[in-house]
């Protein structure tokens, strides 16, 4: 009986460790085959890297001059210094928490505060008429149709104000349209990052044309898209056209979600964008979320030619840090948070 016993427990301790010796070996082999296709592989991939770099000379888009672009983000703001008005803030949506956004009250209200580099979101509708909409306004009024598919007759009787929590305070207002726009730029010094949230070839040929025949379109429209495709398509045809990439938080959308938590993997995917991606584009300005930026990000984009603007930033203390500190632009939903409304400046 107790024979027969210790025979069982030999014999499992015996598969037990032929087990554990299987999977070491398992584990060996796997290491030796990544170190083999390891020293096979990188060798090419350094090589392929290579002739990517000689390759992007041959079709690189030269950036608009930087004078144009400091004149877009500074000659706006009356009764400041033209370097320190580099620091201040762009008005995400017109200030989306103090007014209805992407509305001529919430464009009309930065103005009246002096502030006037103004972010709006550019969306087309079904029938090809460009407006001045994001998909969140729809969703406060439970309209779960994308902009791209409703016609145009749809947001003609569409009040902009109505769902905002202070629509109250606002008399009734259409959508405004691109072209009103465009009309509001011609009678005031106002400069507008437009942002497009989808990038199909009727809203990119709308802004090729315009950028084309309308002059006051490369003078006071920086135009922004997460799409480095289409950057580079408008400014094949368009070189004076002022743009800016915007990369999304956290994952740079085009890796596998398993793979975002990689710190190696980003900052690859981050020298890519830098060192390949933003030189060929052109582009000039890049959005990076909070969350993904430090001085050293800002320092590795400064030293390629390209400004960042930081994203979204509502806190007076963090605006102050912006300013003062890393001396960065910031976007924000309201103005009503502004260090200089809040706190005392200090005079020398």
């Amino acid at each position: 009986m107790y024979l027969a016993t210790i025979f069982k427990v030999c014999k499992m301790l015996y598969q037990l460790f032929w087990f554990l010796a299987t999977c070491c070996t398992f584990v060996v082999n796997t290491l030796w085959l990544c170190c083999n296709f390891a020293s096979v592989g990188i060798p090419w991939l350094m090589l392929l890297l290579f002739l990517v770099c000689i390759g992007s000379k041959f079709v690189k888009l030269n950036s608009p001059a930087d004078d144009v672009v400091l004149s877009m983000l500074s000659k706006s703001e009356k009764g400041k210094e033209a370097s320190e008005a580099l620091y201040w803030p762009v008005v995400h949506r017109g200030g989306a928490f103090d007014a209805p956004e992407n509305s001529l009250a919430a464009i009309n209200q930065c103005l009246a505060q002096r502030c006037q580099k103004i972010l709006l979101d550019l969306s087309i509708t079904s029938d090809g008429k460009a407006i001045i909409l994001h998909k969140s306004t729809l969703e406060k009024a439970n309209v779960t149709e994308p902009i791209h598919k409703l016609p145009f007759s749809f947001f003609e009787s569409f009040n902009i104000t109505e769902h905002h929590p202070l629509g109250q305070l606002f008399q009734k207002e259409k959508v405004l349209t691109f072209e009103r726009l465009l009309k509001l730029l011609e009678s005031s010094e106002v400069t507008v990052l437009l942002r497009a949230s989808q990038t199909n070839s009727a809203l990119l040929e709308i802004v090729r044309e315009t950028a084309t025949k309308c002059p006051i379109f490369t003078k006071r429209i920086i135009f922004c898209c997460a799409s480095p495709t289409a950057i580079y398509q408008l400014r094949q045809q368009c070189p004076d056209l002022v743009c800016g990439l915007w990369m999304e938080k956290s994952c740079f959308t085009i890796l596998p979600r398993y793979l975002n938590t990689s710190t190696i993997l980003l900052s690859i995917v981050g020298a890519i964008y830098r060192n390949i991606i933003a030189p060929v584009i052109g582009v000039s300005l890049v959005f990076i979320h909070k969350d993904e930026f430090n001085a050293q990000i800002s320092t590795l984009w400064k030293n390629v030619g390209v400004r960042p603007i930081v994203y979204t930033i509502n806190s007076p203390n963090e605006k102050r840090y912006f300013q003062q500190v890393t001396k960065t632009l910031y976007l924000t939903d309201s103005l009503r948070s502004e260090p200089q409304l809040i706190f005392k400046s200090k005079r020398k």
